[in-house]
């Protein structure tokens, strides 16, 4: 009873980054709505280097569980990442990608986990990654390690939830990294519906690489 007391004192705030990813943000959207405690809060951050108007739909559609906030990427994920830190409430912020969807278990767990691991302030959350399409000659173009299903670099940890309030903020233009983190628990990853799934068309995938390249050169 009074472990329970604990979880529903935390507060979650889901801090989500779109681009162009309408129908992956829909997604999303509704799956955290279902599966998120009613005190958690969730940020749509919407690049609006060029405006998509679906994407614009969608956030629409659930405006009313949602904060919605508006920026241009510049080129800088770090500093594009950073706002949901400035506008996030709640204890921990647990940023996603709009194309990234928590497994249930991860979300079932979660709380439980940080009162448990109450003395850190960072968690790697694994991964899984696919992209529908992908050949041997771009995995092995882009030096990734492929699994006996196929899924890519597995665990592949992400370090994408923390305690707010603790000076930790991202870090580099491209490929951008927290930094400020003291201690950092790494979540199990032998279940997979307590991973992040992530799933990519391989031509949006090498869309978003040759993004990143032309931005570090």
């Amino acid at each position: 009873m009074l472990s329970r007391f604990f979880y529903w004192r935390i507060r979650i705030t889901y801090g989500l980054t779109v681009c162009n990813e309408a129908a992956e943000l829909d997604r999303l959207l509704a799956f955290l709505l279902e599966h998120k405690d009613r005190r958690d809060e969730v940020i749509v951050l919407q690049d609006t280097t060029v405006v998509d108007e679906a994407v614009t739909a969608v956030i629409n559609r659930y405006r009313p569980h949602l904060i919605w906030e508006q920026s241009r990427l510049n080129g800088d994920f770090a500093t594009f990442k950073n706002q949901l830190i400035d506008r996030a409430s709640g204890d921990y912020l647990f940023q996603l990608d709009a194309d990234e969807v928590p497994g249930p278990g991860l979300m079932k767990s979660l709380k439980k986990t940080l009162v448990k691991q109450n003395k850190s302030d960072c968690f790697a959350v694994p991964r899984i990654n696919y992209v529908d399409g992908l050949t041997d000659a771009y995995a092995t173009q882009r030096n990734w390690q492929l699994g006996p299903d196929r899924r890519i670099n597995f665990p592949d940890y992400q370090l994408r939830l923390f305690r707010l309030g603790r000076d930790i903020r991202w870090q580099y233009r491209v490929h951008e990294q927290l930094r400020g983190q003291q201690t950092c628990h790494f979540l199990p990853a032998d279940q997979d519906d307590r991973c992040l799934m992530h799933h990519k068309t391989l031509s949006r995938q090498i869309q978003q690489n040759n993004l990143y390249d032309t931005l570090q050169s």
